[in-house]
């Protein structure tokens, strides 16, 4: 970590006088350790499983589905509880992250010495080889705190490996990650909706109803599919974009990426 940057940082969001740019900026420097932490002792230590071959993966699509939501919480839980590691060796009590017991958004909260919530923090984790994408972001405009409210974003993948007693095995890795400030994917992904047809109201999102023209209905989760927020209209013109969708479609493109690749070698193998 960049020890002195981290301190400075630190120090003006336990006083609750951090900017948006400067908490986004924190919690990704915090990031980066987390990540390497995780990659490098946590999951290959207690994620790892036999190669493919001897220990499959679920096929069916919901054993699927329910094993990637499983692994993406175990891998939230795993990069919040480096953080707060982290954190602790900085800051003492000063600082602590937490889960958010009491409500289903946000996912964690940062907290001051006298436990009052100075940033907050919502997680997603996507995994590469899911063609449906199932992380969504789908909590409404008006319940987000538009100066604390940031989203992290991660990217995982098997990473294969041996033991040194030659026992092929798999393990998730985390190849990528970004942090954006809720309120703005909150903005493209309403944006989408409105450019679709649909509508956003303060306590629904409402998209247009196949089959039904002018009819609306309320959303089943689409709007909000994690690696879709962002309109292919406004793709076009990144320049037009803020700072942090650009590095957020910086993400999905290396998400997709990764995706295309796992493929290939799949169909290679």
């Amino acid at each position: 970590m960049t020890t002195a940057k981290i301190k400075k940082l630190g120090k003006k969001i336990a006083s609750n006088q951090a900017s948006l740019d400067e908490i986004t900026l924190f919690v990704s420097l915090l990031m980066q350790a987390a990540v390497q932490e995780v990659n490098d002792s946590f999951s290959p230590r207690q994620l790892v499983k036999r190669d493919r071959l001897t220990e499959p993966l679920p096929l069916e699509k919901r054993q699927l589905s329910s094993y990637r939501t499983r692994l993406g919480m175990i891998l939230e839980y795993a990069v919040s509880a480096t953080m707060d590691w982290l954190i602790h060796q900085a800051f003492e009590d000063d600082l602590r992250l937490t889960f958010e017991v009491a409500h289903k958004y946000p996912d964690f909260l940062m907290r001051d010495r006298c436990l009052q919530p100075s940033v907050r923090i919502e997680m997603k984790a996507v995994d590469a080889d899911s063609d449906e994408q199932s992380a969504r972001f789908e909590v409404l405009n008006s319940l987000i705190k538009g100066e604390k409210d940031v989203v992290i974003l991660i990217g995982w993948e098997w990473f294969k490996n041996k033991l040194e007693n030659g026992t092929l095995c798999e393990y998730p890795s985390i190849f990528s990650f970004v942090v954006v400030p809720a309120s703005e994917l909150a903005r493209e992904r309403d944006e989408s909706v409105k450019l679709r047809g649909g509508r956003v109201e303060i306590d629904r999102i409402l998209v247009p109803k196949k089959g039904w023209p002018g009819e609306l209905k309320q959303d089943e989760g689409n709007a909000g599919k994690i690696l879709r927020l962002v309109h292919s209209t406004r793709k076009k013109e990144p320049f037009k974009l803020s700072q942090y969708i650009q590095r957020y479609l910086q993400f999905t493109d290396i998400v997709e990426s990764r995706r295309k690749q796992n493929l290939k070698n799949q169909r290679e193998e």
